[in-house]
């Protein structure tokens, strides 16, 4: 893809000296510290010099193809400096950024190039631009101020785009930096479309610090994570409460590793926080600090709850925490009123970092972002968060539950509707509800009903998956799915969702016939996997991705298979090896292995 039709997002607002602020401390600091490590990818380290003269490069190359302050350009890499190079040169033109996860279906990007107007997609292998200057490029300065589009799940069935102004990534980056003591290691962990990312980037890049990039590998094995952060001395990374979970057991079954950590904070976000004694153990061996963060991306970073001193009286549950500085929160009832202490309000949002509305979503933006009657600012304006909250005796603001049916899977916002809507687009499929389903571990997981259309039967569930594969992230493909005749109706004809069964042996649905299994080995495999699937019914020769597995899932399968049977067993182990049998068989050779050492 190279260019989309171009039109300029339909939004306004003051000239945009925050976005120039931010560059010009990233090149004040290049020009103190040219050679000092910025990035750093396996053996590859680039450094500050470096990655300021190839985005100046590139911003030029930029310039020249007649991209400047109204346009916006799409990014789509894989955890690489390029990806930095790209998204510094792209805010240097003064253009708005769209950043794009590689591993989304390529169905997805297209809709979200054409929602955003992208003029063009900047992707690997990204060119070093030798023939243009390696100098920054003059400032544009300009009367609107969108300088990032992030996409998050949509209810109409489409993702939608929220425009991010330059004042809330420089709320971000001034947070970031003012937490920290001085140039440190920070972790880049999330995706490169997550709005937390900015707060990793900035956070090490504008202090003088290194920023460490993972691989999907990482991601997906914590012990592999665990030696990274060791072997590194990272001192400061983001996780969402379902990885912390991960890293916490990999390191109190590697106390080996943990000895050696440098971490000074732990942030986490993006779901509801619950503290197991993994945890707890492993902020007690390391002492670094556990802030808890909340923030709609509507508005990115809002309120965090430091938590310091003796893990066992952290509470179990930690509350959201305060409002940032510049950031107003407010708890209203249904007419827009303050609710009294204690007492049940949905959480409104404003000051800094409220976003400039949803891209080409006029209707929406007026139904979400409303006039803040509290501020005395002319203008000013307040996001309704949809998160019913209240305010304890502490002063702090604590979660209660949800105003509508959204839910976070892995720390990623899903909208269920949106993912109906793929799957009413089934040919097979006539009438379709997603609801979430949380598993034992406090991890949340998605389960569809469908109908079939008359004549027609449900498709496997394979088939579904690969269905909706091809059109959404793999964060919202659902876990399983689950034929029924009819939906059940309430008394309003609306669906019970309390009616709904919960997916189980009679809701299989799967390729393969149910095999039991034949020793005590597969038995306690076959446990662990039902018990981290959320699934009755697990066969020996069921595949662990066509029962609805994910990578998170095959994390702590491996962790508690690894834990039961004393050997190493990796993530890739549980991939290459895919079915309970299979993974017994593997298991006995990893034993054997170890016994003839």
């Amino acid at each position: 893809m190279d260019y989309v039709q171009s039109a300029l997002l339909p939004l306004s607002g003051g000239v945009d000296a925050a976005v120039v602020d931010i560059i010009e401390r990233f090149e004040a600091q290049a020009a103190a510290t040219p050679d000092a490590v910025a990035v750093v990818a396996g053996p590859v380290h680039v450094s500050y010099r470096e990655l300021e003269e190839r985005a100046n490069r590139l911003a030029h190359a930029l310039r020249a193809k007649g991209i400047e302050s109204r346009s916006v350009v799409a990014t789509c890499f894989d955890r690489t400096p390029a990806a930095f190079v790209a998204m510094l040169a792209v805010l240097k033109t003064g253009a708005a950024f769209l950043p794009m996860d590689p591993t989304h279906p390529a169905e997805r990007h297209e809709a979200m190039c054409d929602i955003a107007s992208a003029r063009l997609v900047l992707s690997e292998p990204l060119p070093e631009h030798d023939e243009f200057p390696a100098t920054p490029p003059a400032r544009e300065l300009d009367e609107r101020n969108v300088r990032c589009v992030l996409f998050t799940s949509g209810s109409t069935g489409e993702p939608k785009g929220i425009a991010l102004r330059g004042e809330a990534i420089a709320k971000v980056a001034d947070w970031a930096v003012a937490r920290g003591t001085g140039p440190e290691v920070w972790l880049q962990f999330t995706s490169l479309g997550f709005d937390v990312s900015l707060q990793e980037i900035f956070g090490a890049l504008l202090s003088g610090g290194s920023l460490v990039l993972v691989t999907e590998e990482h991601r997906r094995d914590p012990v592999a994570l665990l030696r990274l952060v060791a072997e590194q001395g990272v001192q400061r990374l983001y996780l969402s409460p379902a990885f912390l979970r991960q890293l916490a057991a990999a390191a109190v079954a590697h106390p080996e590793l943990t000895e050696s950590l440098t971490l000074n904070e732990v942030v986490s976000a993006g779901e509801q926080l619950r503290l197991n004694a993994d945890i707890r153990r492993f902020f007690a061996v390391t002492g670094a600090v556990l802030e808890n963060q909340c923030g709609p991306s509507e508005t990115h970073q809002a309120t965090a709850c430091t938590m310091v001193g003796d893990p066992v009286k952290w509470p179990e549950t930690p509350p959201l925490g305060r409002p940032l500085p510049g950031v107003s929160a407010y708890l209203l009832d249904t007419s827009l009123q303050p609710v009294a202490t204690g007492e049940r309000g949905e959480l409104y949002l404003g000051g800094k970092g409220v976003a400039q509305g949803y891209v080409g979503r006029p209707v929406l933006t007026a139904q979400r972002f409303l006039p803040d009657p509290f501020s005395p600012e002319p203008g000013a304006r307040m996001y309704r968060t949809g998160d019913l909250t209240r305010v304890i005796s502490t002063g702090e603001i604590e979660f209660l539950g949800r105003a509508d049916n959204q839910v976070k899977v892995r720390g990623h916002r899903v909208e269920p509707s949106e993912v109906d809507a793929v799957l009413g687009a089934h040919p097979d499929v006539r009438e379709t509800v997603t609801v979430p389903r949380r598993s034992t571990d406090d991890a949340w997981s998605l389960a569809a009903y469908l109908v079939a259309v008359p004549g027609r039967k449900v498709p496997h569930a394979a088939e579904l998956r690969a269905f909706v594969r091809t059109r959404l992230p793999e964060y919202m493909v659902p876990s399983s799915f689950v034929p029924l005749d009819a939906l059940p109706l309430n008394t309003n004809g609306k669906v019970d969702r309390s009616a709904l069964p919960a997916p189980g042996a009679e809701h299989r649905n799967l390729t393969t016939p149910y095999v039991a299994p034949g020793n005590p080995q597969q038995k306690l495999i076959r446990d662990i996997w039902a018990e981290a699937l959320g699934v009755d019914a697990v066969g020996v020769e069921d595949d662990f991705l066509e029962l609805g597995g994910n990578s998170l899932q095959a994390m702590r399968i491996a962790s508690r298979v690894s834990q039961a049977f004393d050997v190493d067993v990796t993530v890739r182990v549980l991939f290459d090896s895919p079915t309970v049998g299979r993974l017994a068989r593997a298991v006995e050779e990893l034993v054997i292995g170890e016994l003839s050492r």
